[in-house]
């Protein structure tokens, strides 16, 4: 489904497969939808994946059981074999209500988000945005401070493959495969709504061939899985979830690799550096932007012993606790 959808309830049909679809199972599946999820259900005792929970979205205006049946035979046409699925509608929250539209052009180093259809400088990294239904205008102090280290970054930088997460309208994404035009980034959010909002954006200002954008439940999806490990990683999130997801964030962080975390206020930088620093990460450049901490930190190309990793594990656990 092409363009921005903007209704604010989905269907979702979820299920648990053993065998993740095919890429071409899963493009089909999009084409029939909105958007697909897929990420990791269950482990086995070697952490492996065991099986895989699959959902897909579908507009509201769709009769359910019409739709409940069209899906069905989908599901046997591609061979996707699932016990039963169940489908529940689900209505947007609060804060994509309270999203804001992008009222004016921002300028942020040579990044410069301007409204669709307005002539950019030809001097600037420019980016036509209109952020609809998801976070992410340019205008509030985590994203100023997200591309201020994107803009820093890329003078010394040349990350290859580069992971979004929580990309809602899918600026910062954008940024990275303008800043580096080498480069691959794969998107994600775990918003239906906002991946929808952020595919539209990645079309219009050309860089759908080298810019993903999927859904995903945090690390946990097979695309995040097949294409990391990442060279640059982009958490614009909260404190709490970025504390949460420290150890995840270093396991998908190539050696030598760094990552920009955002969203969380200069009060709370200490509690989240301290957990990044407990999985083996190093500060290596700070912004703050009204009130808002943006941290870049890197991976060391040396691995932790395995003893170091569990006692690092064990810390990282009582600081998000305690934070």
């Amino acid at each position: 489904m092409s363009g921005v959808w903007s209704a604010e309830r989905v269907w979702r049909l979820g299920m648990v497969v053993r065998e993740p679809p095919p890429p071409e199972a899963l493009a089909r599946l999009e084409d029939w939808g909105l958007a697909v999820a897929l990420f990791v259900h269950e482990e086995d005792e070697d952490g492996e994946a065991a099986s895989w929970q699959l959902y897909v979205y579908a507009p509201p205006e769709r009769d359910i059981e019409a739709l409940r049946g069209s899906f069905a035979d989908l599901l046997a046409e591609l061979g996707i074999r699932a016990d039963s699925f169940v489908s529940s509608l689900m209505v947007d929250r609060d804060w994509i209500r309270q999203a804001s539209m992008l009222r004016g052009p921002v300028e942020v180093g040579r990044i410069l988000i301007h409204a669709p259809g307005a002539p950019p400088p030809p001097d600037r990294v420019a980016i036509a945005l209109e952020a609809g239904l998801a976070f992410g205008s340019g205008e509030h102090g985590s994203t100023r401070g997200c591309l201020a280290a994107l803009d820093a970054l890329a003078r010394r930088k040349r990350p290859q493959r580069i992971l979004d997460l929580g990309t809602g309208s899918g600026i910062l994404a954008i940024a990275a495969a303008k800043l580096w035009p080498r480069c691959r980034v794969l998107a994600v959010d775990h918003d239906p709504l906002a991946v929808a909002v952020a595919r539209a954006n990645v079309q219009q200002n050309g860089v759908a061939g080298r810019v993903a954008v999927a859904v995903s439940e945090g690390y946990r999806s097979a695309w995040v899985r097949r294409a990391g490990p990442f060279d640059l990683i982009l958490a614009n999130l909260l404190a709490d979830p970025l504390l949460r997801m420290a150890r995840d964030l270093r396991t998908h962080l190539a050696p030598g690799g760094v990552a920009v975390l955002a969203g969380l206020l200069e009060r709370e930088e200490a509690a989240v550096l301290a957990g990044h620093r407990l999985v083996g990460l190093r500060l290596v450049g700070r912004l703050a932007v009204e009130g808002w901490s943006t941290l870049v930190v890197r991976r060391p190309r040396r691995r932790l012993s395995r003893r170091r990793a569990r006692t690092r594990g064990r810390r990282i656990r009582r600081a998000g606790r305690s934070a």
